[in-house]
């Protein structure tokens, strides 16, 4: 464990800088990049930071913000729009993506003031964009699951224009990876670790920040005061908080929407060459570290799901 990745490490789970105390004691310790994180994660300063963050965050949820959704593919996003869709404040709905930002700037300050709900595949960052106060909403997924859901539909969905490569061609998930892995072919910001760059901004992404930087920025963002996410994972628990915070009335059961099963998963990696595997690490390393960090933030105040949540 290297100097440098304790140091990074206190800027993202504690929000500051390591003392040289520090930093020399843990990098004599010869502690794993796990044992590193859990370390972290379980302390105090930690958790006290979390429930500062959670508290600040119940207090800002106010109907008069535009709640902003940032549908990750692949994440259950529509089932939260259509969730969400009808308990939303009245003003105007609106679907964007990141190709749309343009023409939503180019709005009249007065329409984009009247949004109330805007949804999409979106990166962070749109808020600039709004007069009004907002409100992030997203929810994230463990990255081989959402990985093999993406391959499996592009394969299926025949009016998405690269089905015809990947569904026409009777691609394996393995050689998926790899025709993804050209940026020409338009998919690698969305399988090459995309929660973090989603999560991390458009800005970010541009300026070819790093992986590290981007994972920073993105659990910087997941953690401020105006962001509430789930996990598809605990989709219905997620629901059920939704409803306690008062953004839905009713605590609808969407499970069955889930997929897919971790047999499949398992049967996909199993298949995959040396290099395709190499590949798939390097798609899922820093969404994995994203990931964790997330669900230990979900679950800070709330205690893990029973099967029947």
């Amino acid at each position: 464990m290297t100097k440098e990745t304790i140091k990074v490490a206190y800027r993202l789970f504690l929000d500051r800088e390591a003392s040289e105390t520090e930093v020399n004691v843990m990098a004599s310790s010869e502690i794993s990049f796990e044992q590193l994180r859990n370390a972290f994660l379980n302390s105090r300063e930690f958790n006290n930071k979390n429930s500062a963050r959670n508290l600040k965050t119940n207090h800002s949820m106010r109907p008069a913000r535009a709640l902003v959704h940032l549908h990750i593919p692949k994440t259950a996003g529509s089932s939260l729009t259509r969730i969400l869709a009808p308990h939303v404040a009245s003003g105007t709905q609106l679907p964007v993506s990141d190709g749309d930002l343009a023409t939503f700037a180019a709005l009249s300050e007065t329409k984009r003031r009247k949004a109330s709900f805007i949804y999409g595949h979106l990166s962070h960052g749109i808020a600039h964009l709004l007069p009004q106060g907002h409100n992030y909403i997203c929810v994230l997924r463990k990255p081989a699951a959402r990985l093999l859901s993406y391959y499996k539909y592009l394969y299926r969905t025949t009016d998405h224009h690269s089905q015809k490569f990947v569904g026409g061609q009777d691609m394996s998930f393995g050689t998926f990876l790899e025709w993804t892995a050209d940026p020409a072919n338009g998919h690698i910001n969305e399988v090459n670790n995309g929660q973090i760059r989603r999560l991390a901004g458009l800005k970010m992404q541009r300026d070819g920040a790093s992986d590290p930087q981007l994972l920073l920025t993105a659990v910087r963002n997941i953690a401020s005061p105006d962001m509430v996410f789930g996990l598809t994972e605990h989709f219905n628990h997620f629901v059920h908080r939704l409803s306690v915070r008062g953004l839905i009335v009713g605590t609808p059961d969407v499970w069955e929407n889930m997929a897919p099963s971790p047999s499949n998963l398992e049967n996909a990696l199993s298949a995959l060459t040396p290099d395709q595997t190499l590949l798939y690490n390097a798609f899922t390393a820093w969404d994995e570290v994203f990931y964790n960090v997330a669900e230990q933030l979900y679950f800070a105040q709330d205690p893990p799901p029973t099967k029947t949540q």
